[in-house]
């Protein structure tokens, strides 16, 4: 492997890296419960703030005092406390079935030894350019729970020797605003967050460090269709400048499935708020019209590093350059992998 780059293979590949497809329905029920748990807190968690605070309109100070009790706890609860249950609740055994509910299959075209590899022996950084965005990440939270250790069609077990340090070695950047919401902070904060501000991303890229990101933002989500799926790319070309000025890669991923396993209400003033804030505020539901995930197919697709420069000083053409680099290998992501998920089989990815 050279600068995080993997052998040649034949590419696009034709079987999944990791699938969880065969599975019993115990299997599967449990998975649907321990998903559940993030979708419904994720709702209820709003909830809770517009109740706590309508209590306090209307000097329901009993009920108000009830209600605040979780806030301040959430508030007082540090960030480390929740990454580490968070580390510890995706191995049990119960969590190790949510990629068999919703038949989760992984394409690597960038395998985890690779970035193992280019991240602890060759101090490479890499920003994961993740899209679309979905209410939860479910896709996302497959992925983490398969290299946790979730046993897969095959009988194998993920058991490579940094999977205990992967939410350390790629943790999610979110909206600033995402960290200090109360209680939803704690829901988000198990996957390891950080600011997703440009001066802390730099300073991450800059000492060796990697990072998730959702590119497009909370927009992806309200773009959504049955027949297409939108990505907001066109105008956002920050993360490929950052890359270039920090010697940092930038890897496509592809999330199938991330905007149909929940629906959210696109427009009114909840959707207003949740796209002025990059936060899922608004109303969204799934199976039986709750908010519960619905048994749908998730794909994750990873493509290989782009092999961006080390530019301290980029130009505008630079950035258009590897920017237009980018939405290609993106679209060839999409069209090459989205055969393996039924959903999408008549779907177009549209760049906007």
């Amino acid at each position: 492997m050279n600068g995080g780059r993997p052998e040649a293979r034949e590419l696009p590949l034709s079987r999944p890296t990791r699938s969880y497809v065969k599975s019993t329905r115990k299997e599967r029920v449990i998975g649907f419960l321990a998903a559940s748990l993030f979708s419904v807190a994720y709702y209820l968690a709003p909830t809770w703030l517009l109740m706590t605070a309508l209590a306090c309109v209307l000097k329901w100070w009993t009920v108000a005092t009830l209600l605040i009790l979780p806030i301040v706890t959430s508030l007082a609860l540090p960030e480390s406390f929740i990454r580490d249950l968070g580390k510890l609740m995706l191995k049990t055994s119960c969590f190790l079935q949510i990629p068999k509910y919703f038949s989760f299959e992984e394409f690597h075209e960038f395998r985890d030894e690779d970035f193992g590899e280019a991240t602890h022996s060759e101090g490479k950084s890499f920003i994961f350019a993740c899209h679309p965005h979905g209410v939860f990440p479910f896709s996302a939270t497959c992925a983490l729970v398969s290299c946790a250790g979730a046993e897969g069609d095959d009988g194998h077990v993920t058991a490579y020797a940094y999977k205990d340090r992967l939410t350390e070695d790629m943790p999610t950047a979110v909206a600033t605003v995402l960290r200090f919401v109360p209680l939803l902070k704690d829901i988000v904060g198990l996957f390891h967050i950080i600011d997703a501000s440009a001066p802390v991303l730099t300073e991450r890229l800059q000492t060796k460090g990697s990072v998730s990101l959702y590119v497009g933002g909370m927009l992806e989500l309200f773009l959504a269709s049955p027949t297409k799926e939108v990505v907001f790319l066109k105008k956002r070309k920050g993360f490929i400048k950052l890359a270039l000025r920090t010697g940092a890669d930038v890897v496509p991923v592809y999330l199938f499935g991330n905007t149909t396993c929940l629906s959210a209400l696109t427009s009114g003033p909840l959707a207003f708020l949740s796209r002025k804030l990059g936060v899922s505020l608004t109303l969204f539901w799934g199976r039986w019209g709750l908010p519960l995930p619905r048994p749908t197919k998730l794909t994750y697709a990873r493509g290989l590093p782009l092999g961006l420069p080390h530019l301290p000083q980029p130009t505008d053409a630079d950035v258009d350059h590897w920017h237009a680099v980018y939405c290609d290998k993106l679209q060839a992501l999409f069209d090459n992998y989205k055969r393996f998920n039924p959903d999408y089989a008549d779907k177009i990815l549209v760049i906007e």
